[in-house]
């Protein structure tokens, strides 16, 4: 491995949990802050946000939306607007209170005629002039035509008339599928692929010992399972408690929120470890953060880490950051584990005793402090001797060890179809029940996704699957994913399948256009190591399982120079919303060992978790640019509408050599929203996150973080708009230990919601940066212009200075403190889409230098 020197250690790691070090637990969110942070998320009003700028801001997002999406069409501008709630006023029916903006506004006061109109329906799909024309009608021809590729040379071009095409299994593309195209025969075509198995002709009859209203259908031996189903082409509910929509109901909504007995966690730590210097990497053994001092050793030092075997037996591969004795798990606090399972169940569950034990039941709960979720298959059920459910299959779709879980639900249960829309399958008699949403008997068709991937690119570096684009097409039916086999990419919070809809491993310029993901129980698209120049553009991702855009590369004990990543990927133009149903740490883009992403002039939106999440530092060079980002964390905390980690450092060859500093990434020119439980800042660069250029972006009740341990983010020429960071702060940060890695807060405009909130609370790395000498002050500040009531805001640097002394030291040159009493809401708009417009700056302020 080049550049880089390995230790291993083979270690029995016994767990205790330290106070007051490294390794502390960080306070989570408790369930009545949660829920009142959600509640907070329609109307901020009442915490010192004017009652107009809730609506100005909705108003100006739908207006930027015309701008980074003119050819946005009218369905899909009707969405947005009724997301935004512009035409909203009173209780949305869901517990959130929203006030009345000046007037409840029409859809018509907004909607726009798209740059581009559509194109009549007849219009043929154009073709390359070289390509091979071949057609499909039905979904045994598109198998024949798919077959028949690669045996024709150059380009083929694959034309599907209108209609629904089913696949029986997974369609593996090689490399022999390169230079393919498909597509509807027509611009304006209706082509559905499909991974759902259909049942036509059912003979429905009252279920016989059930309650009014359940019909029972007989489906074919052959059907092992039915883990999901659509009827009319809307998602069925497995019979559950409580009752719920999985689709558009929000926690706490579909949980049982009273105190839950967990079993304790089964836990192995008997793992073998690996830490390995990476030149190069921050910090070196020389930096007052690498020693373990008053201030506490750094927690991501230096090197990369690794645990092998143990509790992480259970991930895909057995591997995790999260395994070892360093970092984020110091004292094995959060040492990979999960409670072993519910202790006295039914005294939770109102229907129970079941007839079958709960046999195959499903259950689901939050992590405390709402991380993540976390599913197992209970296998056996209830113990009808001690009366406690015992975990099986699951316990790897999050990272982070704990000991007991928080709300929860059951599904797959008989006893629990008692609500509209529900069904449960008795595989034993291969009986499907079901309740019916609508008047007579239920429809003789239904759908049972049964594929959890319908095409896999499979190609190389040297063999790669060039040139296959995928254009206007719908994708469905797919099935629930979230108990196969994952792992926990690099060392963020989230564990997570290497399995899409479309999963391309080995493919150079794929392009996924124009199309339609919708109801997937899964992830939609997954890059899953090497990968180049793939494009997913102007798109919609609505209503999924899991996540929109995953990239997941590979690396060999820290050392990525190799290339098995996805780089060079755009995602552009889409349309993402409704997302999460399942795994709730879900995004609209996703990536982990993974460089020089562009992710410019989408909408994301409505989703559980962060929208966009960027799991590590690796190579960097990523462009984050133009988009619109609101309404995330909706059912979740400690998290941002962006969110980032940093805990591993890598080495690789993305800025041209060998190095473990990153490239500088760029977030510029977005429109984000903190709202619902967003209480990480405009960006929530969480653990260790480094290198990020912040700039130019209206960010709407965040501040700028940067306190985590990471280093080298910069934020300039922003408008923070009544800007809070784990409470009100235009600034919650750290001082750094030289100008190399200095973090930085200039030239933004920032407005405090009330008197006394914090300008900036920084901290420092080690105690010789806690002076107010120049050269002590590695944190570029100055020329920002802060407002807040009578002008009165509090400053803490290393817990010294209020604001008058702070200013007084010279440090903040061209900072000035207003009253905020004469800025109105259209002001602040003002500024803000001044900043959206403008041109990014350079990496570090031009007045540092002089």
């Amino acid at each position: 491995m080049r550049g880089v020197v390995a230790v291993m250690v083979v270690v029995a790691y016994v767990a205790c949990v330290s106070r007051g070090q490294p390794g502390e637990p960080r306070r989570e969110t408790s369930q009545a802050e949660l829920i009142a942070m959600l509640e907070r998320g329609h109307y901020m009003q009442g915490v010192g946000v004017p009652a107009d700028f809730e609506c100005a801001w909705r108003e100006a997002a739908m207006k930027q939306a015309k701008v980074i999406q003119p050819n946005l069409s009218l369905d899909r501008q009707k969405i947005l607007f009724d997301a935004l709630e512009l035409g909203t006023s009173g209780n949305d029916g869901r517990g959130h209170t929203h006030g009345p903006c000046e007037k409840p506004w029409a859809f018509e006061d907004f909607k726009w005629v798209p740059l581009r109109p559509p194109a009549q329906r007849s219009t043929p799909f154009p073709a390359a002039d070289d390509a091979t024309l071949l057609s499909a009608k039905t979904s045994d021809e598109l198998l024949s035509v798919l077959r028949k590729r690669p045996q024709i040379a150059g380009p083929v071009h694959i034309l599907l008339d209108d209609g629904v095409y089913r696949l029986n299994e997974t369609f593996v593309l090689g490399p022999e599928f390169s230079d393919t195209t498909v597509s509807p025969s027509t611009l304006q075509g209706n082509v559905e692929i499909s991974g759902s198995r259909e049942f036509t002709n059912l003979s429905w009859k009252t279920a016989s010992g059930f309650p009014a209203g359940v019909w029972a259908a007989t489906l074919p031996s052959d059907v092992g399972s039915v883990d999901a189903l659509r009827v009319n082409g809307l998602r069925a509910t497995r019979a559950r408690y409580p009752n719920a929509n999985p689709e558009f109901d929000q926690f706490p909504i579909g949980y049982i929120t009273g105190h839950t007995d967990y079993l304790k966690p089964i836990v192995n730590m008997d793992t073998t470890t690996v830490a390995i210097p990476l030149n190069g990497s921050y910090p070196t053994v020389d930096t007052e953060a690498w020693n373990d001092t008053q201030w506490g050793q750094h927690y991501f030092a230096g090197a990369y880490r690794m645990g092998f075997g143990g509790s992480c037996d259970k991930l895909t591969p057995p591997q995790s950051y999260w395994c070892q004795p360093d970092g984020r798990t110091a004292g094995g606090t959060y040492f990979v584990r999960t409670p072993s399972g519910i202790q006295n169940a039914t005294r939770y569950l109102p229907h129970a005793p079941y007839k079958n034990g709960g046999k195959d039941m499903v259950l689901t709960y939050w992590r405390p402090g709402h991380w993540f979720s976390i599913m197992y298959n209970t296998t056996s059920g209830i113990n009808s001797t001690t009366d406690d459910i015992t975990f099986a299959t699951g316990g790897f779709q999050g990272a982070e060890g704990h000991d007991s879980g928080a709300e929860w639900y059951i599904e797959n249960v008989m006893e629990e179809l008692d609500a509209p829309n529900e069904f449960f399958f008795d595989k034993d008699t291969s009986t499907l029940y079901f309740i019916f949403n609508g008047t007579g008997t239920p429809p003789s068709t239904v759908e049972v996704p049964a594929l959890a991937e319908l095409f896999v690119l499979e190609g190389g570096a040297d063999s790669p699957v060039s040139d296959v684009t995928f254009s206007s097409l719908k994708f469905t039916g797919q099935r629930p994913t979230y108990l196969e086999p994952h792992g926990l990419p690099s060392a963020g919070d989230w564990g997570m399948e290497r399995l899409a809809a479309i999963r391309a491993k080995g493919s150079a310029n794929l392009t996924v256009t124009n199309c339609t993901f919708s109801r997937l129980d899964g992830n939609a698209v997954l890059l899953d190591g090497w990968n180049r120049d793939a494009v997913v553009e102007k798109s919609e991702f609505v209503l999924l399982g899991a996540s929109a855009v995953v990239l997941w590369g590979y690396e060999h004990m820290g050392d990525g120079s190799g290339g098995e990543q996805p780089r060079g990927t755009v995602m552009d133009a889409n349309f993402c919303h409704e997302l999460g149903i399942w795994q709730k740490q879900s995004s609209c883009f996703f990536q982990a060992v993974s460089a020089q992403s562009t992710i410019t002039n989408n909408l994301f939106f409505n989703g559980p978790r962060a929208l966009v999440n960027f799991n590590d530092n690796f190579g960097g060079g990523h462009d984050l640019g133009h988009n619109i980002l609101f309404n995330s964390c909706r059912e979740s905390s400690d998290h941002g509408a962006f969110n980032s980690w940093g805990r591993q450092p890598y080495l690789t060859d993305v800025p041209g050599f060998l190095s473990a500093e990153p490239l500088w990434s760029r977030l510029h020119n977005n429109f984000i929203v903190a709202n619902y439980a967003a209480d990480g800042g405009c960006y929530d660069n969480d653990d260790g996150s480094s290198w990020y250029l912040e700039q130019n972006n209206f960010c709407v009740y965040g501040g700028m973080k940067s306190n985590f341990e990471g280093h080298t983010k910069r934020s300039s020429n922003n408008v923070h708009a009544y800007a809070s960071v784990y409470g009100d702060a235009c600034l919650n940060g750290i001082n750094q230990v030289s100008n190399h890695y200095a973090e930085g807060y200039y030239n933004n405009t920032c407005i405090l919601a009330k008197a006394n909130d914090n300008y900036l609370h920084l901290g420092a790395v080690g105690p010789i940066n806690c002076t107010d000498s120049h050269s002590a002050l590695h944190t570029y500040v100055g020329n920002n212009r802060v407002y807040a009531p009578s002008a009165q805001v509090s400053s803490s640097f290393c817990g010294k200075w209020n604001s008058t002394s702070w200013l007084a030291t010279g440090l903040d040159r061209g900072t000035t403190i207003e009253d905020s009493a004469a800025v109105t809401s259209a002001q602040i708009i003002a500024w803000g889409m001044a900043a959206l417009a403008s041109p990014n700056g350079p990496p570090v302020p031009p007045w540092s230098l002089k």
